[in-house]
């Protein structure tokens, strides 16, 4: 198994290894999605987040409104600059336009992805994404439990 590692190299995130010899990235140590339900709104909405259990490491969440067909994406701690994310699952990519505002650290929200977009739809077959943002570009593959867990994701969000 290629063992992936996160490098920060002239203040820019990169990802070193390679991808599997079937083109799909490996798991990252640590990484996997995990998904939370909030049902204390009169909607329940989810949150599903690429992180490392028991930690604040999360490069990228998405949340959503239960059967709303909406998808947001998020991501905490990068440049208050940054405008736009690249995601790539598969042959699917998709460019997402969103604001970044800055309380006590700068959180980018993007713009409304459809919850039947083909990348949506990709990323749920796939159980792996590639994000390029502001700091480079990281491969988010789920192990088999985190493949499931996007497949609840987008059939809760979706449904």
């Amino acid at each position: 198994m290629m063992k992936r590692a996160l490098v920060l190299v002239g203040g820019a995130l990169a990802l070193s290894g390679a991808a599997s010899a079937a083109g799909v990235p490996a798991v990252n140590d640590g990484y996997d999605w995990a998904m939370r339900v909030n049902d204390e709104d009169r909607a329940s909405s989810a949150i599903l987040a690429y992180e490392v259990d028991g930690t604040d490491d999360q490069p990228l969440n998405f949340t959503c409104e239960e059967g709303g067909n909406r998808i947001f994406a998020g991501i905490s701690g990068n440049s208050p600059d940054l405008t736009a994310i690249e995601l790539v699952s598969g042959d699917a990519t998709l460019r997402v336009i969103g604001t970044t505002e800055v309380d006590e650290m700068p959180y980018f929200s993007s713009d409304e992805i459809a919850g039947d977009s083909p990348f949506i739809r990709a990323f749920a077959a796939n159980g792996w994404l590639r994000m390029t943002d502001g700091r480079g570009t990281m491969d988010m593959a789920a192990s088999a439990g985190g493949k499931q867990v996007i497949r609840r994701f987008v059939t809760f969000c979706t449904g």
